[in-house]
């Protein structure tokens, strides 16, 4: 049960990023808006529900949002001693991301995986900054538009698996430095450097923080998901920042598919259409571990046939 205290911060949070500024609405009709980040893009319950929110506000329009999110990738290219493969880097498959998926924009979410779950080092730090910089040089060259959102918080007091303390030689993300949420908030005090850079800088990182903090003022044993992976209050939270950056038409509340999605039909349509599309999408571009091609095609127009009762489901 989601308290109302969390729901009372999320409607101050909202309201903050939703500030009255004379920007229209960033996505144009027909644009397509392709989302590179790790496993809490790949699962990415933030986009399916940004997705929703643009098919109720937008009947007559069409946004075709593509996840490519990969599990354990980073923009570094670094990966931990005992990660159970090395971890997979974006830029070994950017160039076909881009040229399948063709975006208008790009949103861009790395950077819990690029610390390796070490304390701050600056070596990794600069393994970072020179990826992120060339992932974003490189989706502007393709000529698309870009947003980079910040890491979202290491959350140790969601982790139900022993954190390590300074001074060890090795660290992973089964074992990570307790401190490792400092490490991200550095990475994300850089990311918000890039403002100019690029189209549009999302702060995710601080704003998160402070839910947790409201969370936990009424329930101190509150588990935000594993520490790493958002639950899905988090995803609600991470579309409702990035919806208010473009300037979409606000929010009204946390609807019913976040906050109770088995109890929800519209919920379950939306989760099987983006997984459905997200799997699809993610091995027609490919990556270090694919294992077969899928049936494109049939998984677009199946895609297709979802969304209209998507649609037809959100329409007033």
């Amino acid at each position: 049960m989601i308290q109302r205290g969390f729901l009372l911060f999320v409607a101050l949070v909202g309201h903050a990023a939703y500030s009255a500024e004379p920007d229209p609405f960033y996505f144009k009709d027909g644009e397509r808006i392709v989302f590179l980040g790790d496993s809490i893009t790949q699962n990415g319950s933030y986009i399916a529900y940004i997705d929703a929110h643009l098919m109720k506000h937008y009947p007559d329009k069409r946004f075709t949002l593509v996840n490519l999110g990969l599990s354990s990738e980073t923009a570094s290219g670094l990966s931990e001693p005992d990660h159970p493969f090395p971890r997979p880097c974006v830029h070994s498959r950017l160039d076909r991301a881009l040229s399948e998926s063709k975006p208008d924009w790009v949103v861009i979410c790395y950077g819990m995986n690029d610390g390796i779950y070490y304390p701050f080092g600056e070596a990794r730090f600069q393994a970072y900054v020179k990826g992120m910089r060339s992932l974003v040089v490189t989706c502007k060259a393709a000529g698309s538009r870009v947003i980079v959102m910040t890491p979202p918080p290491f959350d140790a007091k969601s982790r139900k698996q022993p954190l390590a303390p300074a001074g060890l030689p090795e660290y992973s993300y089964k074992a990570p430095y307790e401190g490792y949420d400092d490490v991200l908030g550095q990475y994300a005090g850089w990311v918000l450097s890039l403002d100019g850079e690029v189209d549009r800088v999302v702060d995710i990182y601080k704003p998160m923080k402070r839910a947790l903090a409201a969370k936990r003022e009424s329930d101190p044993n509150y588990r935000s998901g594993d520490g790493i992976h958002p639950n899905a209050e988090g995803h609600w939270l991470m579309a409702e920042i990035l919806l208010g950056r473009v300037k979409a038409p606000k929010p009204e509340g946390m609807p019913a598919y976040v906050t109770t999605p088995n109890d929800s039909e519209l919920g379950r349509l939306l989760m099987q259409r983006h997984r459905l599309l997200s799997r699809s999408w993610r091995e027609q571009v490919g990556h270090a571990r694919t294992k077969a091609k899928p049936d494109f095609p049939s998984a677009l127009e199946e895609g297709k046939a979802l969304e209209a009762k998507l649609r037809a489901s959100l329409a007033p």
